[in-house]
């Protein structure tokens, strides 16, 4: 028809009206279009609609005449015919995911749509879990069992689990899941340590994990472990010394302290540990302090050479005056804790983990969030418990079931009863007791006013500066400005070590 309209010019209105007629319908439009290529599908009906429009558009055009309201059929019948083919598209996609059965949707007892994965089990797996909180692995390890009928074998493994993974990973003899601090991530990831976890689960632990942990175990889109638990530290305090009501600030404590003390018999108003950076950084952030910048991701510039981190060293040289013990004696951690249950503490920092314990002894104990200091609330750390799947794992499938079933309900309910920690879920409406837990309140509440301790590589030399640095300056053989200098120049020279 081209062709025609090409040898005599004048006849292309009459074509044109030949074609395509004002007032043309959808159905009118359809029957130009031979059967047979109606037959090639839903692919083919898309194309040949384009092709029509491009040639109407060519005709009208050469033809200088305007498309009268009536014409907008045309488009129609082309946005129709895309429809069509979308909804074919989409229905083939959901046939095949289906068909496929590597997703199922259902209804989350935890709220919302929950994916379950489709993995399953290798046959004969066995794992072995490694964790910190033994009673609380061994009773996940038997219900794991008896979902899913693979023995797993518990080890008690604290911080130490990325060094030994390290070396018990490749030997074959390392655990298949293991716990490990959100802060040893950068390092496990660049050593090649985590499994990424397959879509599904990725999938699931999005709809159900809090966005905070999430973002602990993921890099560039892939997600490569568990968040567990959430962690921070608290105001400890025994309500037989204080009362009910706790003190809300850090002056009160050093000034009651003064008439407390006892140090024939080791009796004192408060004790923390000095020598740990974990502990000791409310302190140290006192005056301001961020360490590795306000976001925690600055790797090259701990922060160490500012004012800030002086003034928390002054406060730290303070506290040596209600607590005259060496910072070595308060490494004793079993120590503190034993002074405290015997009732001749007042007051400690500490987290989660000690409740349990504090609760066996007997003591009358409470918790509260930190207390204040010049007016300014003091910032804790907080931390994330993470489960990652060793790379090294025979049974990556059934490994990654483990893992996931540590945020299951069952698993959210056992660390919460056996371990006492807080668990990552968004939705905690099933777990019974950890709402009006008034222990475990103030963990939550004290999130809030907490500084998510950094994951960059560097955070072990942080570790280790901190400890000599904070620990000379409390027993008094370096002053704050010495201190400062001091972190700088460890700094400086652990740099040479990389």
């Amino acid at each position: 028809m081209i062709e025609r309209l090409k040898e005599n010019r004048n006849d292309r209105k009459d074509a044109t009206k030949g074609f395509f007629q004002p007032g043309l319908n959808v159905a009118v439009l359809q029957r130009t279009i031979p059967k047979t290529a109606v037959a090639m599908g839903l692919i083919m009906r898309k194309i040949l609609a384009l092709i029509l429009i491009v040639t109407l558009m060519a005709m009208l055009g050469g033809c200088k005449r305007e498309l009268p309201p009536e014409d907008n059929l045309v488009n129609k019948a082309s946005a129709d015919a895309n429809t069509e083919v979308k909804a074919a598209d989409s229905d083939t996609t959901n046939a095949n995911t289906t068909d496929s059965g590597s997703v199922d949707t259902k209804t989350s007892d935890n709220g919302g749509a929950e994916e379950t994965p489709s993995l399953t089990p290798e046959e004969g797996a066995k794992l072995l879990f490694w964790t910190g909180d033994l009673e609380f692995g061994k009773a996940v390890a038997a219900k794991f069992q008896e979902k899913y009928k693979v023995p797993v074998s518990v080890e008690e493994v604290g911080l130490g689990a990325i060094d030994k993974i390290s070396l018990s990973g490749p030997a074959g003899t390392g655990a298949d899941v293991f716990m490990s601090p959100h802060d040893s991530f950068q390092h496990g990831l660049a050593a090649g340590l985590f499994l990424p976890m397959e879509d599904s689960v990725a999938a699931e632990l999005k709809e159900r994990v809090n966005e905070v942990g999430i973002k602990t175990v993921t890099s560039e889109g892939k997600i490569y472990g568990v968040p567990v638990s959430l962690e921070t530290s608290c105001l400890f305090y025994n309500k037989d010394i204080v009362g009910e009501q706790p003190a809300r600030t850090l002056e009160e404590i050093m000034d009651k302290a003064k008439s407390f003390n006892n140090t024939d018999k080791n009796q004192f108003y408060f004790l923390s540990t000095i020598g740990d950076g974990y502990k000791i950084y409310p302190f140290l952030s006192a005056e301001g302090f961020s360490l590795f910048g306000k976001e925690g991701k600055d790797n090259d510039n701990p922060g160490f050479d500012s004012d800030e981190f002086e003034g928390g060293l002054e406060l730290i040289k303070e506290l040596h005056d209600i607590m005259p013990v060496s910072s070595t004696d308060l490494g004793n951690v079993s120590f503190l804790r034993s002074q405290f249950e015997e009732g001749k503490v007042a007051y400690e920092i500490s987290g989660p983990w000690d409740i349990k314990e504090f609760k066996d002894s007997g003591v009358n104990f409470g918790v509260s969030s930190l207390p204040t200091y010049k007016g300014k609330t003091m910032t804790p750390f907080a931390g994330v418990q993470n489960a990652h799947v060793s790379a090294f794992s025979k049974y990556p499938k059934a490994a990654q079931l483990l893992a996931e079933f540590l945020v299951s309900d069952e698993g959210a309910q056992l660390l919460y009863e056996k371990a006492n920690k807080i668990t990552t879920l968004k939705n905690v409406s099933n777990i019974k007791g950890i709402s009006t837990d008034e222990y475990i309140k103030p963990f939550v509440e004290q999130f809030a006013n907490s500084y998510p301790m950094p994951s960059v590589q560097r955070i072990s030399f942080y570790w280790t500066i901190s400890a000599g640095t904070c620990q000379a300056v409390f027993d008094g053989t370096l002053t704050p400005k010495e201190g400062r200098e001091k972190a700088v120049s460890d700094w400086k020279t652990m740099l040479t070590t990389e």
